[in-house]
């Protein structure tokens, strides 16, 4: 809209038409006021306001959005300069504790090397101390001899002697003066004699080596004597030009021989054994052949650890409760327990053994069937159950033959902790044995009764 400029009539200038319209405009008549007496009117009802939602551009939210990353960055970089100091101060902390110990410990040296020090300066002292003792002794000594000597009287003094001759013109030199003849009553200077101490040490050595050539024959002689006049040592050497092919033979049979069983290596070596016993000394003799020790001695072990077990089963499944002895039950009993012991310490024996030996024993071709748990340590646990049955078996009559004597409760706790051992040993109890434990705890039930 373009403005126009009109002039009125006082001379001014009207910018707009609108502008002269509302200044020419007159003002309205103010509205008659009304009587008091009449009510005034209410006043029209203002609606309230209302709320405008207040907008948020994005650049504000990404200044709000920015300074709460600020705020958590700046929060993240406190924690982590806090986590750096207390691990700073923990390190610290560490290090004191280091250097307090090392400090003790520098304290515990400087302590020793003190005392250590203390001792070298009172052993210094002592030494010293009898050094001056000993210096004061000497000049003692000497004071004394000086008196002793000036209390004598003086022998007179001998003529001064020649001076020497002049210079010799052709050696250019004066021959050495003569040694003054040694003066009676003085004690004349000494020299070592080097010739007379070299003399000395030759016959030394050479009486020494003479005595030692002899002492050498004369050994000798004896060893040589004993040897021709031993008769164990001519046994000996009879045994080894007579009876060469006998040992070869039996050579051959160590090397040569199979075993399908371990009984048949028990018949061997004691067949070996009974063989060697006519020898004059097995030891001495089979040195000078070619005798295989090794398997020899692995044969016998095995047949001696294999006799011991078979000897335990044996002496334990001939046990009886009922064999009618007049033996106490507590010594029967304790002769059952020991028994177990020392069943339970062949089982022990026989897995270290199983352990260590058993690939020897494969090399050499001697059986090991016998070690494993299907051999003989299956029987040594049926003997554990045989020892438990008669156990509990003499502990049953114990009580029938004694009732009321206060000691059946004991001697049944003690044959349950026996026969748990066994159980314990054994992997288990058998249908008899069984029944015994069932008998005896029945009998323990009416005993209480």
């Amino acid at each position: 809209m373009k403005q126009q400029v009109l002039s009125n009539g006082h001379g001014g200038r009207i910018s707009s038409p609108s502008v002269a319209v509302r200044a020419r405009a007159p003002r309205a008549a103010p509205a008659p006021i009304k009587e008091a007496s009449s009510s005034p009117a209410p006043a029209p009802a203002t609606p309230p306001r209302a709320r405008r939602p207040v907008r948020v551009s994005s650049k504000e939210e990404r200044v709000v959005a920015g300074a709460a990353a600020k705020t958590k960055r700046h929060k993240e970089d406190s924690e982590e300069e806090t986590r750096k100091l207390r691990g700073e101060v923990e390190a610290l902390r560490k290090e004191v504790e280091r250097l307090q110990l090392l400090n003790t410990e520098l304290e515990c040296d400087k302590s020793g090397l003190t005392h250590q020090l203390t001792l070298a300066r009172c052993t210094i002292t002592r030494l010293q101390e009898q050094h001056d003792i000993h210096a004061q002794t000497a000049v003692a000594q000497r004071s004394n001899q000086k008196d002793s000597a000036m209390s004598k009287p003086q022998p007179p003094k001998a003529p001064s002697p020649p001076p020497p001759p002049p210079p010799s013109k052709i050696l250019g030199r004066a021959p050495a003066p003569p040694p003054p003849p040694p003066q009676r009553g003085t004690i004349g200077t000494v020299n070592k004699a080097t010739a007379l101490v070299e003399m000395y040490n030759s016959l030394n050595k050479r009486d020494t080596k003479k005595a030692v050539t002899v002492s050498a024959a004369h050994h000798n002689s004896i060893v040589g004597e004993l040897q021709n006049r031993s008769t164990h040592l001519l046994a000996i050497k009879t045994d080894v030009e007579t009876k060469g092919d006998f040992i070869n033979g039996l050579i051959d049979k160590v090397q040569t021989t199979t075993y399908t069983d371990v009984e048949q290596v028990l018949t061997f070596v004691d067949w070996l054994d009974q063989q060697l016993s006519t020898l004059s000394d097995e030891t001495g003799v089979l040195k000078h052949f070619s005798w295989p020790e090794r398997k020899a001695d692995a044969l016998r072990e095995a047949a001696f650890e294999y006799r011991d077990l078979k000897c335990v089963v044996t002496e334990i499944s001939s046990l009886n409760a009922d064999d009618g002895s007049p033996t106490s039950c507590e010594a029967t009993l304790r002769k059952i327990s020991s028994m177990l012991d020392k069943l339970e310490k062949s089982m022990k024996r026989l897995v270290n053994l199983r352990s260590s030996v058993m690939p020897c024993y494969k090399q050499f071709g001697i059986p090991t069937e016998w070690m494993l748990d299907s051999g003989v340590a299956s029987k040594m646990r049926v003997a554990s159950v045989t020892l438990a049955k008669v156990y509990m078996k003499r502990a049953l009559k114990e009580i029938t033959a004694y009732t009321g004597g206060g000691n059946e409760a004991a001697l049944v706790a003690q044959s349950v902790r026996f026969t748990y051992r066994v159980h314990q040993f054994a992997g288990g109890l058998d249908s008899e044995a069984m029944r015994a434990f069932e008998e005896l705890t029945q009998r323990s039930r009416l005993t209480a009764v």
